[in-house]
């Protein structure tokens, strides 16, 4: 509340527009219902809620709201608010309470209409992003007696309407879906009109939040990316400025024991071993079990006339999955809890349809073996053998251990013990279709005495919003190539109190792998904000950076016609060379003598330190690396300006890097550097004529899949080569960060944000890496006779820089705008 404004103060306008980043299925809902009931106690007379696109989401969110705002039951059964009527927040004994009136409810057609009274005295309304709805609500609010037109002089627009002293409070729930304007509002040369047409939508939110003097925009999501890439600068007169938020985003604190896209998909750092990334350390978690596309059940590419004509293995081991969950539960005592499986292949209402009839047979066939063939069937031992497999008490165990917080006790589970359960967790399942064209629907109210345990089939209805109680299992082959709707996809996300041992997650590997970039793209993003909020900076002047990737794109190209212009920013970052070519000898001779030539430079004109690895947290190492000390600017510019980086690369391009270099040095910064040669893999060569250097680093790498020319290492850094320039003050610092921000409750990134901060505007850190390319199963192999001798050994390197506010740190650089697709390690700022 504290960053909204007082509503209190007559006659003083106001407008203040903002976002709050919470996690997928984390208690958004919950937090803006604690916004609005403050809200209300503050003085906001009309709150308006934007609650996604369907009937069963805004459905959703108005339920909670009249339990846990209004207190009584909003409905056509129940259209007054007598004491027999009093749910949840109306039961409480004892408190004075504002009587809060909504002209909305829950029932299927209960969004807003003309014929409902607006008072704009303590309303909330709960309503679809629908143009039709909006529409009908802005006629209704500039139809009532408190719309005053605007005198002529005042804007010159003599049509248009004004509500002076009601102060409004706009929640966006979703905020990047629907809300955002994909209209064209640049003309031909590229520049922003001054009037324009935005989408419905978004034309009616604007047109109706402008019509109040005293407004507050508060959006909410997990995907945030197409709302920082509104341009903050359209605006018309009609509708005002759009919905960028420019005066804060709030990073929601994550629960202790939320399960989210870090937990399933990012590995613990790796700060100890030089020779294994990340990747290469982390055990898989029994959570994730990997699938492919079949032919027959839904090709990765169909039409919506295909027909599935037969399930896979993998989704009868999925059902398999969920029925074991649901014994499980039971035998730990979760019985009257709702229990759901999500299928979630195709896209097309049909095909869908066809599914729930494959799956319900399949149903049908387990309950006829293990009800008749006395544990003998095909199906009695499929699912003994799964339950060995899959939840034998080494996995189970497994994921109790390494998640803590969502266990109140440890359990064991036998098969033994679970197996006379079985039949009736079987016979408790239903099957349901949910899409626009099924009758079918998930009333989890209606059994919240016995619970539901339902499977669920769906698309876009199941993409964005709607809450599956007790996700246990999850069948998902439907890919998105977008940030936002990937994320939003991930229904599994959120709290599993005492069953996340019994959860799975039934993906592909591609998937898994775009999963991974996201997160990391996320917490990236995160740490931004936090460290954006720490210098008491706002959206509309901090430069927000996301993190792109060679096969997906942020968010919609539509939605992304405001990111026309692009700036390279190095302040407070690590810049690393990670993508290179398969074969081409002259790339590397090329960057093997500017690496020697720089060596060579600075080893007689700068002070070389063999201390290093004093900078280092780890005892006893036998590395050898080469450290010098007070290298001068110029230097390091014509070593960037003679190394190659590959062309796709627009963050870590050499020439760009260089060229940010210059600038700062110009004005007194960047002009002290450190440069460390990272000696290590054993086997040493001749480099110059006064240092032999060991293989060099191995990195396990991926194949670029847009560009089979070329081949990705993913980092080049490890340990705490980050802190290889660090005086022991600074370090000590940078472990008090570690110590501070390393648990799960803060962005992976915030600890690299605040310890990179601690440099002087006048120091950089330039790390070499000799490469080695020897191991023939490594999927990042090069090709050709690259080694010293040949003077072809492949050299990578990364860069530190610290914090600066400098305009000069702006570095422009043009993209062709079709070109939506980027290198993996780059940066869309």
């Amino acid at each position: 509340m504290e960053l909204l404004e007082d509503p209190n103060e007559k006659d003083r306008s106001f407008d203040r527009r903002g976002l709050a980043f919470g996690y997928v299925q984390s208690g958004k809902t919950a937090h803006f219902t604690g916004v609005i009931n403050k809200a209300i106690d503050s003085g906001y007379q009309l709150i308006i809620v934007l609650a996604g696109m369907h009937n069963n989401l805004r459905t959703q969110t108005q339920m909670r709201l009249d339990e846990e705002v209004l207190g009584y039951e909003n409905s056509v059964k129940h259209t007054n608010k007598n004491k027999a009527n009093r749910i949840g927040v109306g039961t409480l004994i004892g408190h004075e309470f504002f009587e809060v009136d909504s002209p909305t409810d829950r029932s299927e057609n209960g969004d807003f209409q003309s014929k409902r009274a607006l008072t704009f005295n303590k309303q909330v309304m709960v309503v679809k992003k629908n143009a039709r709805v909006l529409e009908k609500l802005l006629t209704a609010i500039q139809n009532s007696p408190q719309a005053m037109y605007l005198k002529p002089e005042d804007e010159g627009i003599p049509d248009r309407k004004v509500i002076n002293n009601i102060p409004i409070l706009i929640i966006d729930d979703e905020a990047d879906q629907a809300s955002v304007d994909t209209s064209n509002m640049y003309d031909e040369n590229d520049q922003l009109r001054e009037e324009y047409c935005p989408k419905a939508i978004n034309s009616y939110i604007r047109r109706i939040y402008k019509t109040f003097n005293q407004r507050v925009y508060l959006g909410y999501t997990a995907t945030p990316f197409a709302n920082i890439l509104i341009n903050q600068e359209a605006a018309t007169t009609l509708h005002g400025q759009d919905l960028f938020p420019r005066d804060f985003i709030l990073n929601l604190p994550k629960a202790y024991n939320y399960v989210g896209p870090s937990e399933y998909f990012l590995p613990p750092a790796n700060t100890q071993d030089e020779e294994e990334t990340v990747t290469q350390k982390t055990k898989e978690l029994p959570l994730i079990n990997y699938i492919n596309y079949d032919d027959k059940f839904a090709p990765d590419k169909h039409k919506i006339s295909f027909i599935p004509t037969a399930l896979p293995k993998s989704l009868i081991d999925a059902i398999y999955s969920f029925i074991i969950a649901v014994a499980i539960r039971r035998l730990r005592g979760q019985e009257k809890v709702h229990n759901s499986m999500l299928i979630h292949v195709t896209r097309f209402k049909d095909v869908q349809e066809k599914i729930k009839v494959l799956v319900s047979n399949m149903m049908r066939e387990i309950q006829d073996d293990v009800e008749n063939s006395e544990w003998q069937g095909e199906h009695s031992f499929g699912l003994q053998k799964h339950f060995e497999d899959e939840y034998n008490q080494e996995n189970l165990s497994f994921i109790q251990e390494n998640f803590p917080n969502q266990f109140d006790t440890r359990y064991t589970s036998t098969w033994e013990d679970t197996k006379p359960l079985i039949l009736g967790a079987i016979k408790s399942i239903s099957v349901k279709s949910l899409n626009g064209n099924s009758a079918d629907t998930l009333e989890y109210k209606d059994y919240s005495d016995t619970g539901l345990n339902v499977i669920a089939i769906g698309g876009d209805k199941l993409s964005r919003g709607l809450t599956l109680e007790g996700l246990t299992v999850s069948y998902y082959l439907r890919a998105s190539k977008m940030y936002d709707t990937l994320m939003q996809m991930g229904r599994w996300f959120g709290f599993r109190q005492n069953f996340l041992d019994v959860c799975r997650l039934y993906i592909t590997e591609d998937l898994v792998g775009w999963f991974q970039h996201v997160a990391h793209a996320t917490e990236d993003l995160r740490a931004q904000l936090d460290y954006m909020a720490d210098i008491k900076a706002e959206p509309k002047e901090f430069l927000l950076r996301l993190q792109s990737h060679q096969n997906l794109l942020i968010t919609s190209i539509t939605k992304m016609r405001s990111a026309r212009q692009f700036k390279v920013n190095y302040s407070n970052e690590l810049i690393q060379t990670t993508v290179f070519p398969i074969n081409d000898q002259g790339f590397y001779r090329n960057n093997y003598l500017a690496t020697r030539n720089l060596i060579k430079s600075i080893d007689q004109a700068s002070k070389r330190n063999p201390k290093v690895d004093m900078r280092i947290a780890r005892e006893n190492l036998t590395h050898e690396h080469y450290y010098w000390t007070n290298v001068e600017a110029e230097a390091i510019i014509e070593f960037l300006e003679q190394y190659k980086t590959v062309s796709s690369a627009t963050k870590a391009d050499s020439k760009y890097i260089a060229k940010y270099v210059k600038s700062l040095n110009n004005i007194g910064e960047l002009i002290n550097w450190t440069v460390v040669l990272i000696n290590t893999g054993g086997d040493e060569a001749d480099f110059t004529e006064t240092i032999k250097l060991q293989k060099g680093i191995k990195r396990k790498g991926t194949e670029d899949k847009i560009d089979d020319k070329l081949r990705s290492i993913k980092t080049v850094t490890s340990g705490d080569h980050i802190f290889f320039d660090f005086t022991e003050s600074m370090y000590v610092k940078a472990l008090d960060i570690k110590a501070k921000y390393s648990d799960k409750t803060h962005p992976k990134g915030t600890v690299a944000l605040k310890t990179r901060a601690l440099r002087e505007k006048t120091n950089g850190l330039l790390i070499l890496y000799p490469f080695n390319n020897v191991d023939e199963e490594n999927k990042s192999k090069l090709t050709g006779d690259l080694s010293y001798e040949n003077e072809t050994k492949p050299f990578a390197f990364a860069i530190l820089t610290p914090e600066t506010s400098a305009k000069e740190a702006d570095v422009d650089y043009v993209v062709n705008d079709s070109v939506v697709v980027e290198r993996e390690e780059e940066y869309v700022l």
